[in-house]
């Protein structure tokens, strides 16, 4: 194969990244990845507080998705544990979201392992309440996000600032190109 042959399939094979945007509201930080693939440009809008080490809070979307009134960005907890430990929250458990104390939201972990072998949980509440708890997270001033056990408070995984989330949402949702309405 010549050269310029293999340039050019070394082009098309991998898409490039085409720009990268980062905004911060409050407690929150918004991140926009616009990428290019043959058929289409494709806006990826994240928004997200903790992480640092801990777990973190997230909401994702791409301008390629459903988007409102069909489909909402679903919160999800995410965390991840250095090599050779556990996360706290298991596979399978379940996890309450708590909204100012007056709210509760629940879903259960799906616990993973990467191919590096770092162990992951992901947590996001029933589908049906993702609404809901986005219209609680707008007017909320926190979350406590707890294991859940049957006979106890369970423990703390996380305890969410909602300080700049209505910016960050409308930030993220006007970047992909959807309504900011929580009609659902």
């Amino acid at each position: 194969m010549n050269r310029l042959a293999f340039g050019l399939v070394a082009v098309l094979a991998a898409p490039p990244v085409v720009a990268e945007d980062y905004w911060e509201f409050g407690d929150w930080r918004v991140y926009v990845e616009v990428s290019q693939t043959l058929e289409h440009t494709v806006r990826t809008c994240a928004a997200l507080t903790g992480g640092d080490g801990l777990p973190s809070l997230n909401l994702e979307v791409n301008n390629l998705d459903a988007g409102p009134p069909t489909d909402y960005p679903e919160p999800f907890l995410l965390e991840n544990a250095p090599r050779g430990n556990s996360t706290q929250v298991q596979n399978g458990q379940a996890v309450g979201f708590v909204v100012d104390g007056q709210a509760a939201f629940y879903g259960i972990a799906n616990g993973y392992s990467d191919e590096n072998g770092f162990l992951f949980a992901r947590v996001e509440p029933r589908w049906q309440d993702t609404v809901n708890m986005l219209k609680w997270m707008k007017v909320g001033q926190n979350i406590d996000i707890r294991t859940v056990h049957p006979y106890g408070a369970g423990e703390q995984v996380l305890l969410v600032s909602l300080k700049g989330f209505s910016a960050a949402y409308g930030k993220m949702m006007d970047e992909c190109g959807f309504s900011l309405s929580l009609d659902g």
